[in-house]
């Protein structure tokens, strides 16, 4: 089982693709992630891809977990909360599995689907999660919020380091 960190955004490949989970899953604002996998070279020009994020991080919903994915199957497991979230208020606890999203399995055959729902969060807006906690399922209702100037920062941070890094690699 290969398991990447997620942290509700952070890599421009997973945020873009599905958040922030979620932000979401692997999609940056509502899930709230960044990838500590394998990632995908981002394609954008620096300047292009720091103004996208800013925008898309201002005007997404966002969740606060840091989640681990298992490549294979999709599924993911909260690792972590970060405080005074969404997340943290409804209830989510490190070892949850999240199962579903608004009643749609979060499974790779899925992730389609869930990211173009998923491009529509925005703060304010309700979405219901269904966990697995101990063996049993549990369905819980959050507001997503606007994603905090501090975590913005770390994951655009995060992602602009990645760029100098690409920059700097020798060409094969």
């Amino acid at each position: 089982m290969t398991l990447n960190r997620k942290s509700g955004i952070g890599r421009a490949s997973a945020a873009l693709v599905f958040a922030a989970v979620l932000v979401a899953f692997a999609s940056f604002p509502a899930g709230a992630g960044e990838s500590k996998s394998e990632k995908k070279k981002c394609t954008y020009a620096v300047e292009e891809c720091l103004a996208y994020m800013a925008k898309k991080m201002r005007t997404s919903g966002f969740v606060g977990v840091e989640l681990d994915v298992d490549e294979k199957t999709g599924t993911y497991t909260v690792l972590a909360i970060i405080a005074g979230t969404p997340a943290e208020e409804a209830g989510i606890q490190p070892g949850d599995m999240l199962y579903a999203v608004n009643g749609v399995r979060i499974i790779k055959e899925n992730q389609e689907e869930l990211s173009k729902k998923h491009k529509g969060w925005k703060p304010g807006q309700s979405v219901t999660y269904t966990i697995r906690r101990d063996g049993q399922d549990r369905e819980i209702t959050l507001t997503l919020a606007p994603m905090p100037a501090d975590v913005m920062a770390r994951w655009i941070g995060i992602h602009m380091l990645e760029h100098a890094d690409e920059m700097s690699a020798p060409e094969e």
